[in-house]
């Protein structure tokens, strides 16, 4: 048995990334498997159990990140899961687990490399789009400790008022185009001008939202992850678009840049958490 890795999982709306940070290894262990809207707890506490089964592995402590409210270590509701809505986390695992919110999760593993004096945003762009705030070294929680649903900000189309997810997250793009994500993809490589056109728009969508968030919070540093940026011209597009829309003086205030390894941030951020908050760390009840 590996003794007391630090195990993260992310739980996104097509996939459950399960990570290990074991002593002795430089990188991570992994594993993907698929989700959807019909993923159960059930299915998602059977895979979570098999990951630390078949590797062996026996953490003091498990961090379980998840795309939606929590409260008082409960889903309160997840939209793009909805079966986990209520959910307290799986049943039966050896170690104690930890739910956090899966932006807030990126945020803390941000946050150890931004510094406590940074004021700073992070945003994702995944199947949704949620964001998450630091405020020298504080995190901005809001009356219920759910500040940063950007996902749900109102936006008015010529279709009448949208949220931006339903523009901007790779759900959208993926109903906008008609096809699987692998599919937009292979459009994009083959130069089709509509499925450009698609992803561009949700670039445009998640630009405006970047902008707003600039506007408002004014912070010295934006970071930016999700898989819906691999695809190509998103950012690109949502580049052009917030700094067209942000006041000149408020954008060269701020490092905008985005994630390295994204697609491990989130479960590396709730693996941080749980190792710290199992640990007795004041600062990670903040982001719960």
């Amino acid at each position: 048995m590996t003794s007391h890795p630090s195990v993260g999982i992310d739980i996104g709306g097509t996939k459950l990334l399960m990570l290990a940070h074991r002593p002795g290894h430089d990188e991570p262990l992994t594993v993907r498997v698929a989700t959807g809207p019909g993923a159960t707890p059930g299915y998602i506490g059977t895979a979570i159990e098999k990951f630390l089964a078949d590797h062996g592995l026996a953490p003091a402590s498990v961090g379980i990140a998840v795309p939606g409210l929590v409260e008082d270590g409960r889903v309160v509701v997840c939209d793009v899961l909805p079966a986990l809505n209520g959910w307290p986390g799986p049943a039966g695992l050896a170690a104690p687990h930890l739910l956090v919110n899966d932006i807030r999760a990126a945020l803390a593993e941000e946050a150890a490399d931004i510094g406590d004096a940074r004021t700073a945003v992070v945003m994702l762009s995944g199947t949704a789009v949620g964001s998450a705030y630091l405020h020298q070294g504080q995190v901005v929680r809001g009356g219920r400790g759910w500040a940063g649903e950007v996902g749900s900000m109102p936006v008015p189309t010529p279709q009448g008022v949208r949220r931006l997810d339903e523009l901007a997250g790779g759900a959208s793009i993926v109903q906008a185009a008609g096809l699987p994500p692998a599919q937009v993809h292979a459009a994009l490589a083959a130069g089709n001008p509509a499925i450009r056109g698609v992803v561009e728009a949700a670039g445009d969508a998640f630009g405006l939202a970047m902008a707003t968030l600039l506007n408002i919070l004014n912070p010295d540093v934006l970071r930016v992850g999700g898989g819906t940026l691999n695809y190509p011209g998103y950012w690109d597009a949502a580049l052009v678009t917030a700094r067209a829309r942000t006041l000149p003086e408020l954008w060269a205030a701020c490092t905008v840049a985005r994630i390295q390894a994204s697609d491990l941030v989130v479960a590396r951020g709730a693996a941080r958490l749980a190792a710290a908050s199992a640990a007795g760390a004041p600062w990670a009840a903040q982001y719960l």
